[in-house]
Order: structure tokens, then sequence, then C-alpha cells
């Protein structure tokens, strides 16, 4: 819920300066079906994890088996080779440690001045993606 307040502050805001800004908002559909479980296991070394906790993980992820019903029967087992399964403890998680890649390129495009931030506040706090769940924001 502290996302959604965020948001809402951010707007009211932005609304009150009567300024041109773009709000964009991105609703990722079966997002943790698509997750490329190569760039998963970038992300986590890029941050950090040691590869004793990146094999758990990924043993974690590979060692799972499922099959689908076709026409009420169940197929042969098969295993999965990109995604994350939904209902996984896990699988928030990963998916914010994914997310952290895009988070990466807006700080690279802020950087470079290719994007600029919305400043809020009295303390002008930069305001430029919020990210929650499978929603992001960019102002």
């Amino acid at each position: 819920m502290d996302s959604v307040l965020v948001v809402n502050e951010v707007m009211e805001e932005i609304k009150k300066r009567k300024n041109n800004y773009i709000f964009f908002k991105v609703d990722y559909e079966k997002t943790y079906d698509s997750v490329d479980r190569g760039f998963l296991y970038y992300m986590l070394e890029r941050l950090g994890f040691c590869g004793r906790w990146i094999g758990w993980i990924r043993a974690c992820l590979e060692s799972s088996s499922v099959s689908a019903l076709v026409n009420g029967s169940p197929t042969q087992e098969f295993k999965p080779r990109k995604g994350l399964r939904q209902g996984d403890p896990l699988t928030l998680f990963l998916f914010f440690i994914v997310a952290e890649g895009l988070a990466g390129v807006v700080r690279k495009a802020v950087e470079k001045e290719l994007l600029e931030s919305v400043e809020i506040g009295g303390r002008l706090i930069k305001v430029n993606m919020l990210q929650f769940a499978d929603d992001t924001f960019f102002l």
C-alpha cells in the first residue's frame, strides 16, 4: 500500500504545478512466466550473491517439473526452462531481483541525462520510477 500512497502523492504534487509531465504505468502481463533465468542468475551475481546462494536458487528453480491437462488427461512431465513458479514463496523476491535490472537502466539514463526526474516535496526528492509487485510507474 505504501507504493500506491507514494504514487498518489506524486501525482497530486505534479497536478499542482500545472507543468507538462509524462506518467507511464507498465503492468507486466504474465511476468513471472517470462523471466529469463540466465538474466536472473546474472543479476544475482551482479548484486553480490555468492556462488553457493546462486546454486541453491538454481537448484530450486531447475528441480521442478510440471505437466499440463489436455482434454482432462495429464501430459508427460517436463522441466520448464524459463519463468518463475507462481505461488512459490521465493518468486516475488526473485522477480524484484530481475526488476532491479530495469532500475539500473533507468539510473544510467538519468546519469546520462536521457531521462529527468520529478522533484517532489520540500526537500526536492528526485523520483523517476516507482516499482512494486508487477507494476512499474515511470515519471
